[in-house]
């Protein structure tokens, strides 16, 4: 039986999107493809990045996301942050190395994007993994993280690569064995 984990990173409404802090970009827009260069610790001590970091918590809580990284408010850097209810905590993360745990599997998730709106997509994600990482103040932090958070983690970490949800949708297909479907009758 497989589990799925929906990932609801949707806009509520388009005039919500307007509302917010900072402009959410979409598909299309050539930072959502770019790799984010990772932050200086020295930058963290900044006001202007505090507040950034302030501007992208309000702008994904106004926007209904429950993750948001920098390069979807047109800012190529290392950053993301993320918060759903009891189960994930608000949670800033700079600079982080994923290791994917890969003798638990994968899961199905079906997953939206504040910056492919009004789509959702089932893509295939890793059920724990470990990540380090850089909390606001600089504190380095290494943790295990599995169920939402994961997956959460997962989605946010592919922004920071220049990775999409359809991306994944394409691997799925290229790992496909068609083979014994090109021979079936046509009904």
């Amino acid at each position: 039986m497989k589990t799925i984990f929906t990932l609801f990173i949707l806009a509520f409404s388009l005039s919500s999107l307007a509302e917010t802090r900072l402009d959410i970009i979409t598909i299309g827009h050539p930072t959502l493809r770019a790799q984010a260069r990772e932050l200086e610790l020295k930058d963290l001590e900044e006001k202007n990045f505090q507040i950034f970091v302030d501007d992208m918590i309000f702008t994904m809580k106004k926007a209904g996301g429950v993750g948001l990284a920098a390069p979807q408010v047109n800012q190529s850097v290392r950053m993301f942050v993320m918060k759903s209810g009891l189960s994930v905590p608000l949670t800033v993360v700079i600079n982080p190395v994923i290791e994917y745990i890969e003798e638990d599997g994968k899961v199905d998730s079906i997953e939206g994007c504040l910056s492919i709106p009004g789509q959702t997509l089932k893509v295939k994600r890793y059920k724990r993994i470990r990540m380090n990482y850089f909390d606001r103040y600089g504190k380095h932090i290494s943790e295990e993280v599995k169920g939402f958070k994961a997956i959460i983690s997962q989605h946010e970490y592919d922004h920071l690569n220049g990775v999409l949800i359809v991306d994944l949708i394409q691997q799925m297909f290229t790992e496909m064995d068609l083979e014994g479907y090109v021979n079936a009758p046509l009904l």
